[in-house]
């Protein structure tokens, strides 16, 4: 588990190196490519479930990874990212109450509030609000996130690996198009990055993404996912500790309190969610 949680929040800081050659939507592109390779010989398709599987390739493959790229692309620092990045847990009570009829009591209800509220008090920190875009595309980029835990959960039988690497092969296109449409100096940035930036996009696909969500998909196979869930809460604090380690991230008085509601918010609702139906925890990154 302390494994799987440092190669998730390890993500968010080899994103941000990658960044600092390639454009966001490149990086995705390039991210998924290698997943694509490495994963190719181990799955198959997905049956009866095309439409569905379309619709999430485009939804996160698309959508979520490139939102949640760019909003990191364009912070100032990891940390606020990692936080806000855990409000795809309220929104996903929210959907499951509103396309699931799952009932949500008073206690999540508050814990909802309070997520919410301390994603503002964050927005409050003076480096933040200098850049509202940011948080507004990571806050888009964790809905979409829930909105994907909603329709998986309307495809019985798709594995998690056909899921990881479906989701690669649908969107990788799409983002080589946006990318070429929307952002400039791919074959400058592909030509000078370094063993760094190359390293970043290796562990982003490698890393976070095959072994990551393989050995999490591991313990989900092995062990109750009320026993696992609280333990992916550690992914943000593993985050911020490298944002300040190694990106020089600091912790103002409004990320502290803002990150502790939000937090405190999101271990809530796990872990009552965890007590009254099993929940699948995904990463946003």
């Amino acid at each position: 588990m302390l494994l799987v949680n440092l190669l998730w929040a390890s993500n968010f800081l080899a994103a941000k190196i990658g960044m600092e050659v390639f454009s966001p939507l490149l990086f995705t592109a390039l991210r998924f490519s290698i997943v694509i390779v490495v994963m190719s010989p181990f799955v198959s398709l997905p049956r009866g479930h095309w439409r569905k599987m379309i619709i999430v390739g485009l939804l996160m493959g698309v959508l979520h990874f490139s939102l949640m790229f760019w909003g990191l692309s364009l912070s100032p620092d990891i940390s606020s990212v990692a936080i806000i990045n855990q409000t795809f847990v309220p929104f996903s009570a929210l959907l499951a109450m509103i396309f699931l009829k799952e009932q949500i009591g008073w206690r999540r209800w508050m814990a909802i509030f309070m997520a919410f509220a301390g994603v503002m008090v964050i927005g409050f920190d003076p480096v933040i609000f200098a850049n509202w875009l940011s948080p507004t595309l990571v806050i888009v980029a964790s809905f979409l996130v829930s909105l994907n835990m909603v329709i998986v959960r309307t495809m019985p039988g798709v594995g998690a690996l056909n899921l990881t690497f479906w989701t690669a092969a649908i969107g990788t296109l799409p983002l080589y198009f946006f990318s070429y449409l929307f952002e400039d100096g791919q074959w400058v940035a592909v030509q000078t990055a370094g063993v760094k930036e190359w390293s970043a996009v290796a562990f982003s696909a490698i890393g976070a993404t095959v072994v990551g969500h393989g050995l999490g998909n591991y313990l989900l196979k092995h062990y109750p996912v009320s026993t696992i869930a609280p333990y992916y809460l550690l992914v943000p604090v593993f985050a911020i500790a490298l944002g300040i380690v190694f990106w020089g991230d600091v912790m103002t008085v409004e990320l502290m309190i803002g990150g502790a509601m939000v937090m405190s918010g999101v271990t809530i609702i796990t872990l009552r969610s965890a007590k009254k139906k099993p929940m699948k925890v995904l990463d946003g990154a």
